[in-house]
């Protein structure tokens, strides 16, 4: 079971709230998944992520991927697989993930963005690959 205390918040669409997972007030989740374990504290936002578990995101955080829209109604509609770097050696723009573990610290921006688990983000990110 999840502790969601929403209020004020906002959870949706396409959202997945992981077993144990604490969610405070003001909180918006869209198109992420939030593994089992974790705590989104208050006023956080969470787009287009995927966050492992047993992750911390502190309050005010953000950790925003870039959407790859599909859309269903197109004929032949498929997804691409681009590569996860673009002919500069930098990061194409995707969806963020977070491994087990992270913390985030309060009002920290994570954008299209890779982290490891076991890491403490004390700063903000913007296409990044942290090991």
């Amino acid at each position: 079971s999840s502790g969601i205390n929403a209020e004020y918040g906002v959870l949706g669409p396409n959202v997945t709230i992981g077993a144990n997972t604490v969610v405070r007030d003001g909180v918006r989740i869209k198109h992420a998944i939030v593994l089992d374990g974790c705590t989104i504290e208050s006023h956080a936002c969470i787009l287009y992520s995927v966050i492992g578990g047993g992750t911390n995101v502190g309050p005010w955080a953000r950790i925003e991927g870039i959407p790859n829209n599909v859309n269903p109604n197109q004929p032949f509609a498929h997804v691409t697989n681009p590569s996860t770097f673009n002919e500069e050696g930098k990061l194409n723009p995707n969806i963020t993930v977070l491994g087990h573990n992270t913390s985030i610290s309060k009002g920290t921006m994570v954008l299209n963005s890779i982290i490891l688990p076991y890491k403490d983000i004390g700063h903000s990110y913007k296409n990044v690959i942290l090991l």
